[in-house]
């Protein structure tokens, strides 16, 4: 079993981290120009939705994009003969 941790240079963890921490603060100050009301309110409500709805996109094709390699690797070590010609 192999234990794969995070290391501090994967920019996709720094890029996820900062959309997660700058969004929401972003959204707020947004929404603190527009006038008291429901339409502020529908703002930040539909805007947090958005975030959560991009987040929640990259980790699906993040993960994805780490299995479809993870599933060339395998194909390539079981044919280690195979040369791609251009």
């Amino acid at each position: 079993m192999t234990t794969h941790t995070l290391g501090h240079n994967d920019l996709f963890v720094r890029a996820f981290a900062t959309s997660a921490m700058l969004g929401p603060m972003l959204l707020v100050m947004i929404a603190g120009a527009l006038p008291e009301g429901p339409a502020r309110a529908e703002l930040i409500v539909s805007g947090n939705g958005g975030i959560v709805i991009a987040l929640a996109a990259a980790l699906v094709l993040r993960a994805v994009y780490g299995l479809g390699f993870n599933k060339a690797f395998k194909l390539a070590a079981e044919n280690p003969d195979y040369s791609v010609t251009a």
